[in-house]
């Protein structure tokens, strides 16, 4: 999927369709669960993108003004921002519980590297509420990111998942408040780096080796109690603070409501240490990675969001719950390991072959009849023989042919071949139902 520009990704047309499928399937499971599509501007707002108080990723616009010719615009680098300042515009006139989904393309100023670009697509769920929203919701987000990852054919993935209220208690009872975010978003940022310049890093903004030495041994702890059936009780035994016990609780909540939507213990795993290095961040977080592809990192995540709104000044509260898929990491992936096929060049099913240019206008016509009946149907229009268009149907991938000469089509008849099978039936032209077709594609 490489281009000419490092960071922005272009797939051969084989690759393209099968990441149209895949996008496909994501968006059927979304609107299942009763999501509503929506879009927002490629481009924003620098103060709008700028909210979250960084601009390192943020690609500006130059060449388009604001309505006072003012140049401080860019693109956005994520799909959540946008979200933000669409319900805040337009509150009015949605209803709550908001339930949104948007899969498009986003832009970020960084380093390309592996699993890593420039341009990539986001596949967005969120649900917001005005004034208030119920902790299920939390859970739901979770289910439904597991059974869109199985819907896709992603193998043996899990989910960690942790609530910041455990993180942030913890850390209040061994450091000083105005801290806490700090160490949060070197906590993220553990798996990535040695285990002295993690040490180091908490060092550096004043953490003591006493408070280190507990934040490691709670780390620690946290793995030995990994699985729900044990955490909860240990987490509910060093309890020390209200905070942390309200995390508690709601970490059990949805683990419950998970448990009873039929999610398997396999995909879950709770996580002390997972925090998520946004700081609108307030309640669960989670993120879901692939056993076996540690290289890949993460391919979904999200999470409790009760203030997001605040951040463009706000005076509502419109707490949420959301999540993202990184389809654009996964799908590259899913090619190397076999798990995605790319065998089509195209999206059609039925290449009709034409012998007899003098008769072209019946095969268009043959053509639009399958089409009416929900056949995606191509016609082969270039002066080629009968052998250079089956040739082509194959490079393309076409799992059928039809094939007529001047002579059956004076008849009525046509030719329908399953090129896997090899296979073939006469058809009537004057009856192409779906009846038909079905019995012959399913055969």
């Amino acid at each position: 999927m490489s281009s000419d520009i490092s960071g922005f990704p272009e797939f051969l047309p084989q690759e393209q369709i099968a990441f149209n499928k895949i996008l496909n399937k994501i968006q059927l499971q979304f609107e299942m669960f009763g999501f509503i599509p929506m879009d927002t501007p490629a481009v924003e707002r620098l103060s709008t993108l700028l909210a979250k108080g960084n601009d390192n990723e943020i690609y500006g616009i130059y060449r388009v003004g604001d309505e006072n010719g003012q140049k401080n615009l860019g693109l956005r680098f994520d799909l959540t921002v946008p979200f933000a300042r669409y319900v805040v515009s337009k509150s009015g006139q949605l209803i709550f519980p908001h339930r949104r989904y948007q899969i498009s393309p986003v832009w970020r100023g960084e380093r390309p590297q592996s699993g890593r670009y420039r341009q990539f697509y986001q596949c967005d769920i969120d649900i917001i509420g005005n004034g208030e929203l119920a902790l299920a919701h939390d859970a739901e987000i979770v289910y439904l990111i597991a059974k869109t990852l199985k819907s896709i054919g992603v193998p043996d993935f899990v989910t960690q998942i942790n609530n910041r209220k455990i993180l942030c208690g913890f850390l209040k009872n061994i450091i000083s408040e105005k801290i806490v975010p700090e160490v949060v978003r070197i906590i993220d940022k553990s798996e990535k780096i040695s285990p002295n310049e993690f040490t180091g890093s908490l060092e550096t903004i004043g953490m003591s080796a006493e408070g280190i030495g507990a934040l490691l041994d709670f780390m620690g702890n946290g793995e030995k109690y990994s699985d729900p059936s044990d955490t909860i009780p240990w987490l509910r035994s060093i309890a020390n603070n209200e905070e942390f016990s309200l995390g508690v609780s709601e970490l059990n909540e949805i683990i419950q409501l998970l448990k009873s939507w039929g999610l398997e213990d396999k995909f879950i795993k709770i996580s002390v240490k997972l925090a998520r290095g946004l700081n609108y961040y307030t309640g669960t977080v989670f993120e879901t990675t692939v056993n076996e592809m540690e290289d890949l990192g993460s391919i979904a995540g999200g999470g409790r969001y009760d203030n997001l709104t605040s951040i463009l000044s706000s005076n509502k509260k419109f707490p949420g719950v959301g999540a993202s898929i990184g389809v654009s990491r996964l799908v590259p992936k899913l090619f190397e390991k076999g798990l995605l096929s790319c065998d089509k060049a195209t999206p059609a099913e039925l290449l009709v072959t034409v012998q007899n240019r003098e008769f072209l206008s019946s095969y268009l016509k043959i053509a639009d009849d399958f089409r009416n009946i929900g056949v995606k149907t191509e016609v082969y229009l270039q002066d080629k023989s009968l052998g250079n268009q089956m040739a082509y149907a194959n490079r393309r991938g076409f799992s059928y042919a039809l094939i007529a000469n001047d002579e059956e089509l004076r008849d009525g008849i046509v030719i329908l071949r399953n090129l896997w099978t090899k296979k073939q039936i006469t058809v009537n032209i004057n009856h192409i139902t779906k009846d038909i077709w079905g019995a012959f594609s399913e055969s």
